[in-house]
């Protein structure tokens, strides 16, 4: 369950191991103008068990089901399960996870491409190809400290498990691929969080935001100031990764 803590997310033993959350946003057709693809990255030597137990008692005390997963793009729509949920809980529920995704310590970095630059599947599935192979070779030193990786990903998009599968079996000595479903696990829902951030950053430069984001956000300056900029600490490329 969602509120619990996994036997696999509280490190044990002397073995370095990651745990990487990948999720995506946008498609490989002409529904979407940008396609945005999100990794959480956690040494399994960090603890998150706190800061779950303190997200499932809010939870719980403000009477929400504490087994579903947070989907951030439904919550700021009023879609799905949100419908016919007033927009104060459902930013509450929003804010909570972006608290989280603040407190725990796990690192994220998102890809983000504009379609209109990779009009053509095959080119977009490059470029994301690309950018992730630069990732990884740029940050050897930092991904093959660790002993064992495991990749958490819900099989959405073919064209990203495929991705994934070629990338990561050929940079990593032990890679192990987990199908999750966005329920099991917190730090899959902060890759979403991360997805409809990275989104809205993209909307906010073009002035594209829908009525529903602003709406939620109350304000461009609200979105930038409270949301936005205060996870940059927390991207990989802005940190120093020394244990």
């Amino acid at each position: 369950m969602a509120g619990e803590v996994p036997r696999f997310l509280i490190y044990e033993g002397s073995v370095a191991e990651l745990s990487i959350f990948i999720d995506e946003s946008g498609d490989f057709g002409a529904d979407s103008d940008f396609y945005v693809v999100a990794l959480v990255l956690h040494d399994q030597r960090d603890d998150i068990s706190l800061a779950l137990t303190r997200l499932t008692r809010e939870l719980e005390i403000s009477g929400l089901d504490t087994h579903w997963a947070i989907h951030t793009g439904a919550a700021i729509r009023g879609e799905n399960v949100y419908r016919g949920i007033p927009v104060q809980e459902r930013r509450r529920e929003f804010t909570r996870l972006f608290a989280f995704a603040r407190s725990v310590p796990a690192l994220h970095q998102t890809f983000a491409f504009r379609k209109c630059e990779h009009p053509e599947r095959l080119k977009l599935k490059g470029a994301i190809s690309k950018q992730l192979w630069l990732f990884l070779k740029d940050n050897a030193e930092y991904f093959l400290a660790f002993e064992r990786v495991i990749v958490y990903y819900d099989n959405g998009q073919a064209e990203i498990t495929d991705i994934l599968n070629t990338l990561f079996n050929a940079f990593f000595f032990e890679v192990d691929f987990r199908r999750v479903a966005p329920a099991q696990y917190r730090l899959f829902q902060v890759a979403d969080l991360h997805c409809t951030l990275e989104i809205l950053r993209l909307k906010l430069e073009e002035n594209k935001l829908s009525r529903s984001d602003l709406y939620f956000f109350e304000s461009k300056c609200s979105l930038r100031k409270d949301y936005l900029d205060k996870l940059n600490h927390k991207q990989f490329s802005n940190r120093k990764h020394k244990r």
